[in-house]
Formats: structure tokens, sequence, C-alpha cells
């Protein structure tokens, strides 16, 4: 037997067994095709929001974050530059 042709009996058999899948799968599905598309709509819709949430979350953070080191640089620099250390937080 040449490898062509067992390439082929295994590439046959994957694709039969594929298919037998998913006709078992069709027949035994838990609810219909609609139900099962407006799960899954509603599941995205729900991923969606939450990482949108997510994002805006970060975002306020990194703000919040910029912010403070802004006040600190600045401060820092204006203790430096010989302007008193009002600002500079100590460590």
């Amino acid at each position: 037997m040449n490898d062509r042709s067992t390439y082929s009996n295994w590439m046959f058999c994957f694709l039969a067994g594929g298919l037998a899948g998913a006709g078992v799968a069709l027949l035994l599905a838990p609810q219909s095709g609609k139900a099962t598309r407006e799960s899954m709509r509603r599941e995205l819709r729900d991923t969606t929001d939450s990482a949108r949430g997510l994002k805006d979350r970060v975002v306020r953070r990194g703000e919040k974050i910029r912010a403070e080191a802004v006040r600190r640089v600045g401060g820092a620099a204006s203790a430096l530059a010989g302007n008193g250390s009002e600002g500079v937080p100590s460590v």
C-alpha cells in the first residue's frame, strides 16, 4: 500500500467522522436553531458590554495614574528647581 492511498483513506475516514458527528449534533440539539442563535446573540451582547465596561474602568484608572504622576513629577521638578518642597510626596 502506498502513501497516497493511505493518506486518502485517512482523509476519507476523517471527513466521514466529521459528517457523522455534525449529523448527530443536529439531531440531538437541545433547542431549535432560532433559540440557539438568540442565545448566542445575547451572550455576545453581554460579553461586548462587559468588555466595554472593563475598557472604561481601565481608561479611568489610567487617567488617575497619569494625573498622579504629573502631580508628583511637577512637585519633584519644583523641589529640584528650588521652588520649595510642597507637593513632593515623602517616601
